[in-house]
């Protein structure tokens, strides 16, 4: 399996976060924030889980701790950065939601804005960041589900695996219920994370076997992801009937993108344009939407949402110099290639074979 900076899944990361720009701006990508953020939890879910795994096979442990301290140095400086200047964005614009945005800022920080959606409190311009908390929540649990799942060992793991996902999919496609409620809710959205869970495993049982998988074109996938997100539909909100089937298909289209990147190449996915909207995708998965949810020059037009997404590229690019990329070589001190204090004294103990 394939660890080091991988190009093409960068330009995969950049493909999500365009789809979900193109969606928010009100260009003809009717279906782009559904397949976008599909394709951001089927990713996560493959790049978290090769951690796990090859944190395990080197030594025999997960550390918590270390997972842990690397997800918040990743995710909470540009947050917290990002949540800070929001309310001077409301202030400057006169905006009156400001008196309710502590509240919204704190359900987002604490990673349940979802869950505050659901229940009926309206986020105002960080209404977007739901899926951020559902990102978030996996990311609490499931390192304790896979350590216990690799304590009671390998023989049938990825049947297991694969059966969760097959059930968490199928809940997904015929679950009833409000539609903010299937779209933004955890147990809907897990079949995705869990599809990524899946594809790790299935990657690292073909290495410990000795299995190579042949190359493959990665900008098949790409091109038909991109298609499909146009599919058109009358009205994306309120179509309940194509919503969740459609979601299972970016699913696992998203399977397809993200395990011919990680097999093969293309010189369009790792291109520089790509992997720079890749690079800079979580600030502006931050700043795009809550910028064009402001009242920012005036009411919503394609063009108007443009130029505003302009701007949030600008700030992304901005967060990425100056807070991401500083703040990221802090995560030095979580290495997954030495071993933790505790790892380290289990070892001498009883060494890994």
């Amino acid at each position: 399996m394939q660890h080091s900076r991988n190009r093409d899944l960068d330009g995969v990361r950049g493909l999500a976060i365009l789809l979900v720009v193109a969606a928010h701006s009100g260009l003809p990508v009717r279906w782009g924030g559904l397949s976008g953020v599909t394709l951001f939890f089927v990713l996560s879910g493959y790049l978290i889980t090769s951690l796990l795994i090859r944190e395990w096979d080197r030594w025999g442990s997960l550390s918590l701790w270390r997972f842990w301290g690397r997800r918040a140095l990743r995710l909470l400086p540009a947050l917290v950065v990002f949540l800070a200047l929001v309310p001077v964005l409301l202030w400057a614009t006169g905006d009156s939601r400001l008196p309710d945005y502590p509240a919204a800022a704190l359900a987002s920080l604490f990673y349940v804005g979802n869950w505050v959606r659901i229940a009926g409190s309206d986020l105002g311009v960080l209404n977007h960041l739901w899926s951020l908390s559902v990102e978030e929540q996996f990311y609490v649990v499931w390192p304790l589900l896979f350590i216990a799942l690799m304590a009671w060992g390998r023989a049938h793991l990825l049947g297991l695996v694969f059966g969760l996902t097959g059930l968490a999919t199928v809940y997904s496609v015929w679950t009833k219920g409000d539609f903010i409620r299937l779209d933004i809710s955890t147990e809907t959205n897990a079949f995705a994370l869990l599809l990524g869970v899946s594809l790790a495993f299935a990657l690292a049982s073909m290495a410990r076997k000795g299995w190579h998988p042949p190359r493959v074109n990665v900008l098949i996938p790409f091109v038909v992801m991109v298609l499909v997100s146009a599919f058109p539909s009358h009205d994306v909100a309120t179509d309940h009937t194509l919503f969740r089937p459609l979601g299972a298909i970016y699913a696992v289209l998203g399977v397809w993108l993200v395990a011919s990147a990680v097999l093969g190449h293309s010189s369009i996915v790792a291109s520089r344009v790509m992997v720079f909207f890749g690079t800079i995708s979580y600030a502006l998965y931050l700043w795009h939407q809550a910028l064009i949810n402001s009242v920012l020059l005036g009411d919503k037009t394609i063009p108007r949402n443009l130029a505003l997404i302009a701007v949030a590229v600008l700030l992304s690019w901005l967060s990425w110099v100056l807070v991401e990329r500083p703040v990221g070589g802090l995560r030095g001190r979580f290495r997954l290639d030495e071993p933790s204090a505790r790892q380290r004294a289990a070892l001498e103990k009883e060494p890994v074979p």
